[in-house]
């Protein structure tokens, strides 16, 4: 995503478009397990990503090694109405 400003529910739409779903409702987006807030916007997710997921060591990469651990995973599941 090239723009932080963007709410989580833009995720949220797209998720209903490409499940044929019929609101936003029916989708939870998660981050670490937690539940997310749909109004919150995307460079807060990431900040708040990076305080609970990163460590204090620095990290050596090359170009063709694994980026697994610089990847924010994002999971959803769909919300049964009552």
């Amino acid at each position: 995503m090239r723009d932080g400003n963007l709410p989580v529910s833009f995720i949220q739409k797209y998720l209903v478009k490409k499940l044929d779903l019929t609101n936003e409702a029916e989708v939870e987006i998660r981050c670490q397990g937690e539940a997310v807030v749909p109004t919150l916007q995307l460079q807060k997710l990431v900040e708040l990503w990076l305080r609970t997921a990163s460590t204090s060591k620095r990290a050596a990469t090359s170009v063709g090694t694994s980026a697994k651990e610089f990847v924010m995973v994002l999971t959803y599941t769909r919300v049964q109405a009552p």
